[in-house]
């Protein structure tokens, strides 16, 4: 499993599933029409990560980065020209940055009579401290990522911990996931690095568990996204009751399945 996948997989599950704060903050406030799984021409090496359609006409496509990519305004400016004649409307683009090392990338690339460009957000730069204000479970996460975020890990720990059922689970799997990405400091270092080294006890801990097969199902969901289109929703509900042993043996027939009934069995 490639780890930049991993990462950038989790930030689009949780934008898609929690809606977080920061989501409102990119729509400028507009509502959500509906999520667009696009499939685009074969010009580039994965589907856009996320694309929304807006209830005042435009599209929204958000990117997301936990490493650099010297090519991400030809990137950009590929998957603007596709959305845009796709869909006929005005396409905004923003790259959502979540990675350690110092962001490199530019916004904009200019050849001439073409140009392209875009927002680029490096989340470090926001605040972790309105990001938790927002009560919104998926802006946890987040706010763990962003500016002043690692600091303040052990209230955010705690404040997953106060959630309920499902919600709780996932956003403990998101928080160890992520946490990958940033060089933790302060009492819970040691509780992490337990958490995600290869020795016997991560294996055992429940939130390790948990954030194995939450990384593994949301790489899963989203190779069914790429290769079937829309995931409906009785997906979603047999995804998040697997096992990790079911999840292995789906990823399996994904190779070869025609269908998602062929890689799921039947709804």
């Amino acid at each position: 499993m490639n780890n930049g996948n991993t990462y950038d997989l989790v930030v689009k599950d949780l934008f898609q599933r929690d809606h977080p704060s920061l989501l409102d903050e990119l729509t400028g406030g507009v509502a959500v029409r509906e999520v667009l799984n696009v499939e685009l021409a074969r010009v580039e090496e994965r589907r856009a990560d996320l694309v929304l359609s807006l209830a005042d006409g435009t599209i929204l496509h958000i990117e997301f980065q936990s490493g650099n990519d010297k090519d991400m305004p030809y990137r950009e400016g590929i998957y603007c020209l596709l959305l845009g004649q796709k869909y006929r409307r005005r396409v905004r683009q923003v790259v959502l940055y979540v990675g350690q090392a110092k962001m490199r990338m530019e916004d904009h690339v200019d050849l001439g009579e073409t140009k392209c460009a875009y927002t680029l957000m490096d989340i470090r730069e926001m605040d972790a401290g309105k990001l938790m204000a927002s009560g919104r479970p998926g802006d946890l996460a987040l706010a763990m990522l962003a500016g002043g975020g690692t600091e303040r890990v052990l209230e955010i720990v705690k404040r997953a911990e106060a959630l309920s059922g499902a919600e709780r689970q996932r956003v403990l799997s998101q928080l160890v996931v992520l946490s990958r990405l940033r060089r933790l400091t302060g009492p819970l270092t040691m509780e992490l690095k337990a958490m995600l080294s290869a020795t016997d006890p991560f294996y055992k801990h429940p939130y390790a568990q948990d954030a194995m097969r939450y990384a593994r199902r949301t790489m899963l969901r989203g190779l069914l996204a790429t290769k079937f289109g829309r995931v409906p929703k009785w997906v979603d509900e047999r995804l998040e009751a697997a096992t990790s042993v079911q999840i292995e043996r789906w990823s399996k027939k994904f190779v070869t399945a025609d269908t998602l009934e062929g890689v799921l069995g039947k709804k």
